[in-house]
């Protein structure tokens, strides 16, 4: 069906993209762990806390933890569905 393959061929490609987005905030984690030699689960609890104060890389890194969580998701969905 003609359909099936291109939603396929679709969802290949967001799956792509999304592996795409997961390694670039992984890396954007390393960098961040490095800087201020700390890992991103002891930041996160950290910040979430208060402990951390209002830098903003701070908040960069808050965020990109998110995201990288929420890409993780999707990705682990389509992979669920392509397979």
């Amino acid at each position: 069906m003609k359909i099936a393959n291109e939603i396929k061929t679709s969802l290949k490609r967001e799956y792509s993209l999304c592996a795409n987005a997961v390694a670039f905030y992984r890396n954007a984690l390393k960098q961040f762990e490095k800087k201020y030699h700390i890992p991103t689960k002891t930041f996160l609890k950290r910040f979430e806390s208060g402990q951390m104060g209002d830098e903003a890389d701070y908040f960069d890194w808050f965020a990109f933890a998110k995201l990288i969580a929420d890409w993780k998701k999707t990705l682990s969905a389509i992979r669920s569905v392509v397979q």
